[in-house]
């Protein structure tokens, strides 16, 4: 039997509506773990609820569920979705925004103007996770995201420029809120469009791909390795749910030595910058 594109099997599991193949549990873990990594209190019982049903109930009569969390979760599903439906596409600033008001949809962030929902952000952030990392500010992230474009036009199955294009993503951080989420759904779109076998970054996981978010510039390896780990996990669902079924390619070695260190993202702030509260003009950023 011919094999397809992964996209391809995708689509039409979520077409045909089959429950429990590898589209299904690619929605629910993703969505979950994404999400939760970023403060989302629905556990994955509720995250596979929600998808089952659109509805869901607390795991006990005194535990609170955020609005948010809820839109946040049930957006992811329709980001999702709409990355299946636009996998060819090239990654510029339309896609990204337009992924960004996806997942920003019906939340308490869409109509507060300084969130600038589906548009690069306009008030100086901070990685919350990430004690003294700095960002990109403001005024320079359309430049700064023309070199995530380029890297990302360019990208090949090779493990560094995949952990590359994603850390200059999120060493931009060109959104109010959602960048981590926003970049996760970006490098597996375009892990899709490679036919290759993408990364689903798993919550568990998350201490150890914040440090090596922080450490690529000197230490790249270990965001090179933490993504191959992931992608080896990925790789697993595809030969249990569809197995022999799916073509993709799958580079999984790369030659550390040829590196040079340390890699820099030009645009981030030359300067020392002090973040003020968010009232007083500056965002905590997931």
């Amino acid at each position: 039997m011919e094999r397809v594109r992964l996209v391809d099997w995708l689509k039409s599991e979520r077409d045909q509506h089959v429950g429990g193949g590898l589209y299904y549990n690619s929605q629910i873990l993703f969505a979950y773990n994404s999400n939760h990594m970023e403060g989302s209190t629905l556990s994955p019982e509720q995250t596979a609820q929600l998808f089952n049903t659109g509805a869901l109930l607390p795991d006990n009569i005194n535990d609170e569920i955020r609005a948010d969390d809820v839109a946040e979760t049930t957006n992811h599903f329709n980001a999702f979705n709409w990355v299946l439906d636009h996998v060819d596409d090239p990654v510029n600033k339309s896609l990204v925004c337009s992924l960004h008001g996806i997942l920003k949809r019906g939340t308490s962030q869409e109509f507060d103007a300084n969130r600038n929902v589906g548009g690069y952000k306009i008030v100086p952030n901070v990685i919350s996770q990430l004690e003294g990392i700095h960002t990109v500010l403001p005024a320079d992230v359309p430049l700064a995201m023309k070199q995530v474009f380029s890297l990302y036009s360019q990208l090949e199955d090779d493990p560094f420029a995949i952990a590359k294009a994603h850390w200059m993503f999120e060493s931009t951080h060109p959104f109010s809120d959602g960048n981590g989420r926003i970049g996760r759904l970006v490098m597996f779109k375009e892990l899709l469009r490679l036919d290759s076998v993408p990364a689903l970054v798993l919550d568990e996981h998350h201490n150890l791909y914040t440090r090596a978010l922080k450490n690529f510039p000197n230490e790249p390896g270990y965001l090179v390795d933490l993504l191959l780990n992931e992608r080896d996990y990925y790789q697993r669902m595809i030969e249990t749910y569809a197995p022999n079924r799916i073509r993709y390619s799958y580079v999984d070695q790369w030659n550390q030595a040829g590196i040079v260190t340390p890699i820099t993202n030009p645009y981030y702030q030359q300067t020392e910058y002090f973040p003020v509260t968010p009232s007083s003009g500056s965002w905590q950023s997931h």
